[in-house]
């Protein structure tokens, strides 16, 4: 790797506190990983005395892979580690308490219900508002006032008296036995003399916290960040500690990595323009991205009159790109605000023959909202169709359970019936109710007239209060599939159901659609804007940038909503392309001003 100045003073630091204000596309892992190599190479400092650290599992892996090429027979010996993993194995070595491992959300609604059982059909609010607390170093009250902090104060009670811990322990009770039990502090600041930190921009109170403990000693503490990147506030993360790091450590050396390599000339001055209407761009040490690749294509806006129309003319975009031999379909990327909007492009793809896939996430076919509406849609055209019976006859709850489904396979295997058609020849008033409930609603989506597929689903949404059912769902197989966004998924299937008058219809699309799921490396990624952070493609799609979606109007936070937008933008190589339902809206007033180049579709 040749190094440009800035990225080889960064590489050569040594010794003292350095804040690597690494603008998108400026190779700061890379740098990262180098400086590694330097310190053991012309420093001789021993690998193990060296931390690496950063947040996620993945990234870790990508760091272990990068300095093994490297450092082939030393980077074993490098502690590279993600907060939650440095923490967990601290604990194991200085809390003299035994302590089991909570992993799932279904092991504390356990808990939760318990306490209260009210609490567990909050599970999820409550889950979420116990980790939020943790990550900021927020014990439970003393005296709690409120339901939650009543509910958080009897959960770490419960936990303890249990010898449990859950994931957000991993922090607050790390950066607790720090702070308290000195032969721990003293074995983090004798092995770690020299500490790097990625996507620092990403720090929240309790891991900045612990970092401050097991740094401060020696003082040579190397963060690689980028402000306008950090977009996860939402889980306690703020810039506010890496924009303030030369305050709060001692003689602090900034160092500015701000030559993107990753996009064109014209893609690199959009997103600068852009940044100037984002706070945090204003700080005193940041500096403009400069182009190390000449000007190629400028980024446009499109304005769509639906969400449709957007989607088939991206899908015409790319097959025309593909068919002219200028791209492959890994070249492409289609990002959203959220994995609702994610929907409609998986079925206009598909039915347009374009491979796509989700980077990093479940087809939303495979969400648990959606398989509920499918089963019943399915049942209410088969009733034949066991496997859908058995999947929704206790969704939502209606009080059968595993006896009911036993007495409807009994009868099923004596009369040689389906399930739905044994449920209904069941006698006496055992199960009187659900079965009703379950028999009414399949018969009127049998036999009721409807306009369209999207009136029985609303029927079935609203007939057996289908949102508060999956609201309080905490075996989502989708950590940040929270309760509004699997609204927002049943919507979209609602916008897709619209255009189709029959049930069968709706059927055969879907199960085809279903069936036909390929994976293949040679295919469009679909992804939130979220999950593509660290990701680059060489076209980029940005969508729905419209007031209510991106802002997103659940998020009051509308900086972190800009640098959203920011970290979407960059992700682009060699073309960008922006579209919207409003022109006029906050977002592309920001990015485009008057429209460079746009067209409505």
């Amino acid at each position: 790797m040749t190094l440009n100045d800035n990225q080889q003073r960064a590489v050569d630091f040594y010794m003292g506190n350095a804040n690597i204000i690494a603008t998108a596309g400026s190779g700061k892992t890379s740098v990262l990983v180098n400086r590694i190599v330097n310190l053991i190479r012309t420093h001789e400092v021993k690998p193990e005395n060296i931390l690496a650290i950063t947040f996620s599992k993945k990234a870790k892996e990508s760091m272990e892979n990068r300095l093994s090429k490297l450092l082939p027979f030393e980077y074993k010996r490098v502690n590279i580690n993600t907060f939650h993993s440095l923490g967990f194995s601290l604990m194991r070595q200085f809390n003299a308490q035994h302590f089991t491992l909570l992993e799932s959300k279904i092991e504390k609604a356990k808990i939760l219900k318990e306490i209260d059982p009210y609490a567990e059909e909050q599970a999820n609010e409550i889950i979420s508002y116990i980790g939020l607390n943790k990550n900021r170093l927020q014990l439970p009250e003393e005296s709690p006032s409120t339901y939650n902090e009543q509910i958080y104060s009897k959960y770490e009670a419960e936990k303890e008296r249990r010898g449990l811990i859950d994931y957000d322990d991993m922090l607050i009770k790390t950066y607790m036995l720090l702070k308290d039990n000195k032969d721990a502090l003293k074995y983090c600041t004798d092995k770690f003399k020299f500490i790097l930190v990625d996507e620092a921009q990403d720090l929240n109170k309790a891991n900045s916290s612990f970092l401050r403990l097991i740094g401060k000693a020696n003082n040579n503490v190397f963060i690689v960040n980028d402000p306008l990147q950090s977009i996860y506030h939402f889980r306690g993360s703020d810039n506010i500690y890496v924009l303030n790091f030369h305050k709060d450590w001692k003689n602090v050396t900034v160092i500015n990595l701000n030559t993107n390599y990753r996009s064109t000339k014209d893609i690199v001055d959009f997103s600068n323009r852009y940044a100037k209407t984002i706070k945090d761009a204003q700080h005193e040490f940041y500096v403009e991205s400069t182009a190390d690749k000449a000007a190629y294509k400028s980024p446009t806006l499109t304005v769509y009159s639906n969400e449709f129309d957007e989607a088939y003319d991206i899908a015409s975009k790319i097959k025309e790109r593909v068919g002219g031999k200028e791209y492959t379909y890994k070249d492409f990327a289609v990002l959203a605000r959220t994995n609702a909007q994610l929907q409609i492009y998986e079925t206009v793809f598909y039915n347009q023959g374009l491979p796509c896939g989700i980077v990093d996430g479940f087809s939303f076919i495979d969400k648990k909202e959606i398989k509920i509406i499918l089963a019943y849609l399915k049942l209410a055209h088969d009733t034949s169709d066991n496997d859908s019976f058995r999947y929704i006859y206790w969704q939502p709850l209606r009080g059968l359970g595993k006896a009911f489904l036993s007495e409807c396979e009994n009868i099923g295997r004596k009369y040689h019936l389906s399930l739905y058609d044994s449920m209904n020849e069941m006698s006496g008033v055992k199960f009187s109710k659900g079965k009703a409930e379950l028999n009414c609603v399949i018969e009127t989506l049998r036999t009721r007239k409807w306009n369209n597929v999207k009136e029985q689903i609303d029927y079935i949404r609203k007939r057996l209060d289908v949102d508060e059912f999956i609201s309080k769902d905490i075996c989502s197989n989708n950590e940040d599939n929270d309760e509004n966004e699997k609204t927002e998924n049943l919507n979209s299937l609602g916008q897709i159901a619209e255009q189709f008058k029959t049930l069968p219809e709706f059927i055969d699309y879907m199960s085809k659609f279903s069936s036909n799921k390929k994976t293949s490396d040679n295919q469009i990624k679909l992804s939130t804007i979220h999950k593509s952070k660290g990701l680059e493609f060489p076209v980029v799609f940005v969508i729905g940038i419209n007031d209510g979606v991106l802002p997103h109007q659940r998020n009051k936070n509308i900086e972190e909503e800009k640098r959203l937008c920011y970290v979407a933008i960059t992700r682009a190589e060699k073309e960008l392309y922006c579209s919207t339902l409003d022109r006029y809206s906050l977002f592309i007033t920001d990015l485009f001003g008057k429209p460079i180049e746009s067209e409505d579709i």
